[in-house]
């Protein structure tokens, strides 16, 4: 048991800072980008962090057990939070978006609306920082933690 609590501590470090890299990787706002995007590699791979992360926290809530009072408040906490997270990530992508749509204004006079949501829309590097922050990464944590709390219920 105390291995799979070693092994989660050490993958949410080493998760942290992948999602910090991942912020890292946003071009500053009115520059170019170049040829692609390598923050999509991490992406690929937090899909199998993902469900370890998923695994060792149901280990641990086999050995350490709560009642269903104790999982369906957790549960109502994470819900609670992973919405205001969201929320709270929405904003920041509206706020961003008009930053860069400002720091292209400043640079070129104009702004091309279509190139602007061109940039800011799907796996675009420029808004990387969107997807890896200290909010994305807390909303990966937690729903790690809630879809374990969940399977260990049923």
């Amino acid at each position: 048991m105390k291995i799979a609590k070693i092994t989660l501590f050490v993958v949410s470090l080493l998760l942290l800072g992948v999602f910090l890299l991942g912020n890292q990787m946003t071009p500053n706002p009115g520059t170019s980008s170049g040829n692609g995007n390598p923050a999509l590699l991490i992406a690929f791979m937090l899909i199998p962090v993902f469900v370890f992360m998923v695994f060792l926290w149901i280990q641990i809530f086999h050995v350490h057990p709560f009642g269903n009072t104790a999982f369906i408040i957790s549960i109502l906490a994470i819900l609670v939070h992973l919405s205001a997270a969201f929320i709270y990530q929405r904003n920041a992508f509206i706020e961003y978006r008009q930053v860069i749509k400002d720091a292209l204004l400043k640079k070129d006079g104009v702004v091309d609306a279509e190139y602007l949501q061109s940039i800011t829309t799907g796996l675009s590097i420029h808004v990387n920082n969107q997807y890896f922050n200290i909010n994305t990464y807390f909303m990966f944590v937690t729903l790690s933690i809630l879809i374990a709390i969940v399977y260990t219920i049923s």
